[in-house]
């Protein structure tokens, strides 16, 4: 006997319009962004406080410090050639979502 696969992708979404499924995604960005604000300011006050350590009744903080290297991809162009860069570069399809208030009244809901 032949097993059927489904081939429809079943989430918790999967019964949503696709409008329904774009206003909620505005919504959940909008939440996202608030939250990452009060984040990045509530680190912000821990750095600026000189706060090394903190431990909570739930949560602990700690500042790690580390060095990133980066690379600048304009000298090595400069210095190899953009043949060279172009050759040694790796590419990967990516799929970003423009989100955007469709109506005035969106935003402030």
């Amino acid at each position: 006997m032949a097993t059927q696969t489904n081939s429809t992708n079943q989430n918790r979404f999967h019964n949503l319009s696709p409008a329904m499924l774009a206003d909620l995604i505005g919504q959940l960005d909008r939440k996202a962004k608030d939250a990452t604000s009060a984040l990045d300011a509530a680190k912000d006050a821990f750095k600026a406080r000189g706060i090394l350590i903190a431990e909570g009744e739930a949560f602990s903080v700690m500042v790690q410090k580390s060095v990133r290297a980066t690379l600048d991809n304009a000298a090595v162009k400069a210095e190899l050639g953009q043949s060279w860069y172009d050759d040694h570069c790796k590419l990967a399809e990516v799929s970003t979502l423009r989100i955007a208030a469709s109506k005035p009244a969106a935003v402030a809901a």
